[in-house]
């Protein structure tokens, strides 16, 4: 029978009970009405999971063009739930496949076979059974079914899971972690053949740069080859690389003003590229005709002396700002093409406006790691930026000396060339100069990683 009209009712009277402000609530009855309404959560989740089968199992392939989708103009199941709940197809095609998956296949006749794990499902439908925590558990134990176990041993690591999960008051992580010491357990030779399928799975692919320029991609990593990429970003981004650090109140301002307002995703792929770039230039790394990885760049003499236009990478369809072909100019191995405005070749090639590794070694001594404030990229992950932009004879040129060079890492180096910060150098100091957004005044904010900046007093013990 219709359930419809009996939860309009349950939905009116739930409204009226969660309606109510929650600021004077205490914190003990706050905790409570959390734990409660997550309750009815379970129970509704329990629901939509086996709605959703059903859905499914009333437009399996096999019934064509008199599946309930197709009959209602669906190409999938899961679109029909997505447009009967206003919830994602990726959300439905989960309630589906859980859903699926909790259902008894159907035999001859249309008629619904044993249910493969009743426990989940009577523990689902109780409410007292998380959606993600069935889900790990329905995973992890077909997995041991489908290695041969016998249907004694997967039903009693499903009753051992569900029970765990509710009487021990596990989260779906806690559940997780404990289904897999338990599949080890029970099949130890299991992992092998899985390392297998991990291996044949891995991979890197990059699609073909989009319309906005961007080029995306997408990988997949065995748990080894994760440890690499996961340990090796958290320890360029680790906190505690950094010194102990002595600010004065003006500082902490200064801190403010200049500091990393990067999302987490950004910061993770600006540190592999950071991670590639380091090891491209490595001298046991292969070359190509004998060069390290040399960048081609293209742009019109005209776009570069005004400081605007776009100018364009070998091997990328998309055309970039012309301050992204200054930074690589100012620091990276590149081959510049330089053109008229009427298409003719004015210059190519590399010229000496690279600092050599003395000069390196004395800018490393002179500010210990990119001067932004805040940063602390040590000398060997940062970049040489010329503070009077470098230029080659057909254009007004900089200076590749120690005075006009300071150390930035690759992020600061690209934020400079893109923002309006300025930096300047005063007495052989670096000093930052912050947009008038951010200081109308545009006071010079000196850099405090160089070696010979002395703390300030500390106060005397008593």
């Amino acid at each position: 029978m219709p359930i419809t009209p009996e939860l309009d009712r349950i939905l009116a009277d739930l409204r009226v009970a969660v309606g109510a402000a929650y600021g004077g609530v205490p914190d003990k009855e706050l905790l409570a009405d959390l734990a409660a309404v997550e309750a009815v959560g379970r129970v509704v989740d329990a629901a939509r999971v086996r709605l959703s089968g059903e859905v499914g199992a009333r437009s399996r392939r096999e019934l064509g063009d008199d599946g309930l989708s197709r009959s209602q103009n669906f190409t999938s199941p899961s679109k029909l739930v997505s447009a009967a709940t206003g919830v994602s197809e990726a959300e439905a095609a989960r309630r589906l496949a859980l859903g699926g998956r909790l259902r008894g296949a159907v035999q001859l006749g249309g008629v619904e076979g044993p249910v493969p794990f009743p426990r989940v499902s009577e523990a689902l439908q109780a409410g007292v059974l998380a959606v993600e925590a069935a889900g790990v558990i329905v995973k992890r134990c077909a997995q041991l079914a489908a290695r041969g176990l016998s249907g004694v041993v997967v039903a009693e690591a499903e009753q051992t899971l569900v029970d765990e999960t509710v009487h021990g008051c596990l989260t779906p992580d806690d559940t997780a972690r404990l289904a897999i010491r338990l599949q080890e357990l029970l099949d130890p030779d299991g992992a092998e053949p899985r390392d297998e399928v991990q291996q044949q799975q891995r991979s890197l692919t990059f699609a073909a740069s989009s319309a906005d320029g961007m080029v995306r991609g997408k990988f997949a990593l065995t748990p080894e080859q994760a440890g690499v990429w996961v340990g090796s970003i958290q320890a360029l981004q680790s906190p505690r690389v950094a010194g102990p650090r002595f600010r004065s109140e003006d500082e902490s301002v200064a801190d403010f003003i200049t500091a990393d307002t990067r999302t987490q995703a950004q910061k993770n792929v600006d540190t592999v590229t950071e991670l590639i770039t380091r090891a491209a230039s490595a001298p046991e790394m292969p070359h190509l005709n004998g060069s390290v990885t040399t960048v081609h760049v293209h742009a019109t003499l005209t776009d570069l002396e005004a400081g605007r236009g776009v100018g364009w990478i070998d091997g990328v369809e998309e055309p970039v700002a012309i301050s992204t072909i200054e930074q690589l100019r100012c620091h990276a191995s590149t081959a510049t093409t330089l053109f008229g405005d009427h298409g003719e070749v004015l210059h190519h090639g590399k010229s000496r406006r690279l600092f050599s590794p003395a000069q390196n070694r004395a800018l490393a001594a002179r500010d210990g790691g990119c001067v932004w404030r805040g940063c602390q990229r040590p000398p060997s992950w940062c970049e040489t930026h010329h503070v009077d932009p470098w230029g080659s004879d057909d254009h007004p040129p900089g200076r590749t000396d120690i005075d006009n060079g300071v150390l930035l890492c690759h992020f600061h180096h690209s934020h400079l060339h893109k923002s309006d910060w300025k930096l300047v150098m005063r007495d052989g100091v670096p000093h930052l100069i912050p947009p008038r957004y951010l200081d109308p005044e545009q006071c010079p904010i000196a850099t405090t990683r160089r070696r010979t900046t002395l703390p300030p007093e500390l106060p005397t013990a008593a």
